[in-house]
């Protein structure tokens, strides 16, 4: 999640020049790239010939690739609120998922470390659930956090004969052929959004930065989290995020120190100590 929420403030600074779809398709050529050939050097081409490209394609371009789409188009028909708040619920329906497909059962410890986590995520994104727009940008964004939990899950159920690395690369790529199918839709059809931005040296620099180590290494820690911890427990962790994001721009853009995000990352941290303490998979 660390790793993951340096993409953000780099994504401020890529954006100002970039396209929102060209920059997110282009962090996905150069991560997938980036993990390919690190898999290939790992476990050699014959396994990574003999992956079972097909199922991983369509996990990934579901999960991860619609699922960067919707939230995408979520966040254009709503407001900065929303997200946030979609974004938080993810550990509810990590919950809902184990609890139907896992044979999770719920008891009292987990259940409050997940409303303390869900607390503590409000509080550190400085979202009010009174202040979102509840109409079908909210719902497409909550549909995208249903299908990043159901592709992790997939992800770490269904690929075990992969190494972690395998599983990232494989599902990654499915995420990468949706996005570049959008991308050259929009490309014909004239929709903004695709413009390629600058890549003189400090933009090329946080653009492999943000590709290599917020997308390729993040993804490949979360499915490796997420297949010891599963969905629920490691979904709790990701409302740490936007304190991690304050902790950079303090440490790097000279912002100043938020307490009220402070004290949510602590409400979060509380709630995942009490969650995976007292949970056990079944």
């Amino acid at each position: 999640m660390a790793m993951w929420a340096f993409a953000f403030p780099i994504a401020e600074v890529l954006l100002q020049s970039w396209g929102t779809v060209a920059l997110v398709m282009t962090r996905q050529l150069i991560g997938v790239g980036t993990l390919f050939l690190f898999w290939l050097w790992t476990d050699g081409w014959i396994r990574v010939v003999a992956a079972d490209w097909r199922r991983g394609i369509g996990v990934g371009g579901i999960g991860f690739g619609l699922g960067s789409i919707t939230f995408l188009v979520g966040q254009y028909l709503s407001d900065a609120v929303t997200p946030a708040i979609a974004a938080s619920m993810m550990p509810i329906i990590g919950a809902l998922l184990e609890v139907s497909l896992d044979g999770r059962r719920m008891h009292s410890r987990l259940l409050l470390g997940i409303s303390l986590a869900l607390l503590g995520g409000l509080m550190a994104t400085g979202s009010r659930i009174d202040e979102a727009n509840f109409g079908w940008g909210s719902l497409l964004c909550l549909f995208s956090v249903v299908l990043f939990a159901w592709g992790t899950r997939a992800t770490t159920n269904q690929f075990r004969s992969l190494s972690f690395v395998g599983q990232t690369t494989i599902t990654l790529a499915g995420s990468l052929l949706v996005i570049g199918l959008l991308y050259l839709m929009m490309l014909l059809i004239g929709i903004p959004g695709t413009g390629i931005g600058s890549l003189e040296t400090t933009p090329a620099a946080l653009l492999i930065f943000s590709s290599v180590a917020s997308l390729s290494l993040a993804q490949f820690l979360w499915i490796r989290g997420a297949s010891g911890l599963g969905i629920l427990l490691a979904s709790l962790h990701m409302n740490a995020v936007p304190f991690y994001v304050m902790v950079i721009v303090v440490l790097f853009l000279g912002e100043s120190w938020n307490w009220w995000q402070a004290a949510g990352a602590a409400v979060v941290a509380t709630g995942v100590i009490l969650a995976q303490s007292g949970a056990r998979r079944t």
